[in-house]
């Protein structure tokens, strides 16, 4: 044991300093020494100041946040102060959050939409429509021009027409290359039934019409060539394009045999107002429309081309002149925008009309020779052009005949169907509707 006798008590600390630092010595412990912490390394607490700024807010909208809490920062004196103006300052960065977003939001579509008015969509709406109009009158049967789904279609580009389109081809200035609107080739019939006014005199049955969203709303603008028609929901938008389904049913080539082909053939006698005997070529149709090819018994040189519509089960005659028309697919979109063109037939009357042949002596004097016939009262049905030519005789005989040169090669075939397979089979585009249906 040790005796300290005598010691000033500074010398006494001193003494147990040692001694407890070489008991730490001796048993090994070890004293971990901690970092100085900074004012810097002092993180705020989230639930005191924390403002939340959202995705997109400007710096100087952040900056006005900021200096509004480090004004109220003083202010706060005792803890349920601090915290009710902890939660009031959260609550106002919030709104203004929402403020800044709606704002945001607002300015992004004014820009997108060139910051302008309907006022200002109408006038350029119209422009577009005025320009597509001439394009469409110009080029209409020489390009193609077609409503499909409503849109007019370049089907000699196998596009659809747009502003830049028409820019780039001298119908529109530039600045509306950029000016999105859909150019639309429309009946008028179809968009009276969305409006309480009549449609310009100027309008015509099938027209161009253009259309965009509003630039402020959710409606869509309609417009013509003489400016605003309406506006129309997006629900109602979607119901007008509708009309313009061309898929009416399945296709099918009607026979003698089938009721409905006697029915077509007497809606046309209504119509001719004559009621003749018909040699028919053809009879196509779905639930909606037909196209008839045909002539009457006493001139069956005059081949006739008719498009019919079915209303309620009535056919009624569209279309009675389709044999003059040189663009069909043009000819008939132009007045039924729906028709479907897959029914027409793959032969072009228009394009023989100057190639019928009248005067069949030379071909009965060939089958007399080769003794297909023994006279020409033999003969039923004759009908031909310059190349082809198809006999019936009114024992039901059929003949097909092709010029070789000068001369004719007539042979026997077994049906109308043979005929038009060996014709087809000689050549892609020849003018099978001379083969009388059967």
């Amino acid at each position: 044991m040790i005796i300290l006798k005598n010691k000033p008590i500074k010398t006494v600390f001193h003494f147990f300093s040692v001694l407890v630092v070489s008991f730490f010595s001796i048993t090994g412990c070890t004293v971990k020494e901690y970092p100085i912490t900074t004012e810097n390394d002092i993180q705020p607490l989230k639930e005191q100041n924390q403002v939340i700024i959202a995705d997109g807010t400007n710096s100087k909208t952040e900056q006005n946040i900021i200096e509004q809490n480090t004004t109220e920062q003083p202010q706060q004196q005792n803890p349920p102060q601090k915290e009710e103006q902890t939660n009031t300052t959260i609550k106002t960065s919030q709104k203004e959050q929402t403020d800044i977003s709606s704002q945001k939001n607002s300015n992004s579509s004014s820009f997108l939409n060139w910051g302008e008015s309907n006022s200002q969509y109408w006038a350029k709406l119209e422009t577009v429509a005025k320009a597509a109009s001439s394009f469409y009158k110009s080029k209409a049967a020489e390009q193609t021009l077609l409503s499909k789904e409503g849109k007019l279609y370049n089907n000699s580009t196998a596009s659809y027409v747009t502003t830049s389109f028409l820019s780039e081809n001298g119908y529109l200035e530039n600045t509306f290359s950029d000016f999105y609107c859909d150019i639309l080739l429309l009946k008028s019939s179809d968009i009276a039934a969305y409006i309480e006014t009549k449609l310009p005199s100027s309008v015509k049955e099938v027209d161009i019409f253009t259309a965009t969203k509003q630039p402020s709303g959710s409606k869509i603008m309609l417009c013509s060539t003489e400016g605003k028609i309406t506006s129309l929901s997006q629900e109602q938008y979607r119901q007008l394009f509708q009309k313009y389904n061309t898929y009416h049913g399945r296709i099918a080539k009607l026979s003698p045999q089938m009721e409905e082909y006697e029915r077509i053939l007497n809606f046309i006698r209504v119509y001719e107002g004559n009621y003749d005997q018909y040699y028919v070529r053809d009879i196509r149709a779905d639930e909606k429309y037909a196209v008839v090819t045909f002539s009457s018994q006493s001139t069956p040189n005059n081949v006739k081309q008719y498009v019919l519509i079915n209303e309620d089960g009535f056919w009624e005659v569209a279309i009675d002149d389709l044999d003059k028309k040189s663009n069909l697919h043009y000819a008939v979109n132009s007045v039924l925008p729906d028709f479907n063109l897959s029914l027409l037939p793959p032969y072009n009357v228009y394009f023989y009309k100057n190639d019928m042949k009248a005067d069949f002596s030379d071909v009965l004097k060939h089958m007399i020779t080769y003794e297909l016939i023994q006279q020409q009262s033999q003969v039923q049905y004759k009908c031909g052009t310059a190349n082809y030519c198809y006999m019936v005789l009114y024992g039901g005989e059929r003949y097909l005949g092709k010029k070789v040169n000068e001369n004719w090669d007539i042979w026997k075939v077994k049906s109308a169907e043979d005929a038009i397979s060996a014709m087809e089979l000689d050549n892609q585009n020849a003018p099978t509707f001379i083969v009388l249906d059967e």
